[in-house]
């Protein structure tokens, strides 16, 4: 039997690979690279704020961007692709859009000044049904409640509820495999299991989404809000009645507050089916996915795929390159 890899073994692998990644940023490689691709690219982005992705790195990391690519508006790339114009290629207009998920009361406070400040357009992809309660996406207070019980107490709940392993993270995936309902019930047990919950001010700041003002006090020439449906369910665990009301109600209530077109869709978690698909080409231009790649030009408007944001510079660059990276 062949031995497992010894610590130090996986220590020197991380390093050289992170060593390597900074010498293609440094000597410009990873540019050159991205840049003889005539593909368009998306960025993917969630909350801004902790450790992953502080204010700071959120502006060093667009600064970077906006001297290497034309960052366009996702609504002008979107009617780019669906008109069969073919992507601009050469140094300095490979174009980028950037995007983010949820909806989030950070993406307002801390992603939205530093866009202003650079002159950068975004999209931002908002559950209204959480903006009209204030309520936490169920995944969100899910992780949190889960990290209050001990380990005993988690192993306990986990057994109760049928889990297939008493650890945040394995709940969390379960879970997103569930029927609604039974979604909604062992979501109810976790409730009763934590009844003193109550959320840290640093959760409050990573998962509080944001209210209709602050929806409203993005300003549209800066920022598209797109729809990624009422409540953020994963949706093929849904009938196709629940489909067409997470998708359309969506829609309808974002452009009722807004007072202007929402016709692009992101899809929650990614997850997606023909019975999605084919519900989101009734009511939206185009879709986006979570699955990382660039968008080229035989892409399937609704499954369009995006490139995942880090701080870390050289692996971002890379990843410009080779998204999956």
């Amino acid at each position: 039997m062949r031995d497992s890899p010894s610590p130090a073994a996986g220590a020197w692998r991380s390093y050289a690979r992170s060593s390597a990644l900074s010498m293609a940023l440094s000597s410009g490689m990873s540019h050159w690279l991205a840049q003889r691709r005539p593909v368009r690219r998306i960025l993917m982005l969630h909350g801004i704020g902790g450790d992953k992705m502080t204010q700071a790195d959120f502006y060093r990391v667009m600064s970077w961007l906006k001297q290497r690519y034309a960052i366009v508006p996702l609504q002008h790339m979107i009617g780019d692709i669906l008109g069969g114009r073919p992507a601009p290629s050469g140094a300095g207009r490979s174009q980028l859009a950037i995007t983010f998920d949820d909806g989030l009361r950070n993406q307002y406070a801390l992603a939205y000044p530093v866009l202003k400040a650079l002159g950068l357009p975004a999209t931002i992809f908002v559950c209204p049904g959480l903006v009209e309660t204030g309520q936490w996406m169920w995944n969100h207070d899910v992780r949190a409640r889960l990290h209050r019980l001990s380990d005993g107490a988690l192993a306990e709940w986990a057994a109760a509820v049928q889990a297939p392993a008493a650890q945040v993270e394995a709940v969390v995936a379960w879970m997103k495999t569930l029927p609604l309902p039974e979604r909604q019930r062992v979501h109810a047990l976790l409730r009763d299991a934590t009844p003193g919950f109550v959320p840290t001010p640093q959760e409050r700041a990573a998962y509080d989404p944001m209210d209709w003002d602050e929806v409203r006090a993005c300003d549209a020439q800066h920022i598209c809000i797109g729809s990624h449906t009422m409540t953020h369910p994963i949706l093929p665990t849904l009938t196709l009645p629940e489909i067409q009301h997470e998708l359309q109600h969506s829609r309808d209530l974002l452009q009722a507050q807004l007072q202007r077109r929402v016709d692009i869709f992101c899809y929650p978690n990614g997850s997606n089916d023909a019975r999605v698909r084919q519900v989101a080409q009734s009511l939206y231009r185009a879709a986006l996915t979570t699955e990382e790649g660039v968008v080229t030009a035989n892409v399937d408007p609704m499954a369009i795929p995006r490139i995942p944001a880090t701080a870390h510079l050289p692996l971002l660059a890379w990843r410009m390159h080779r998204p999956w990276a």
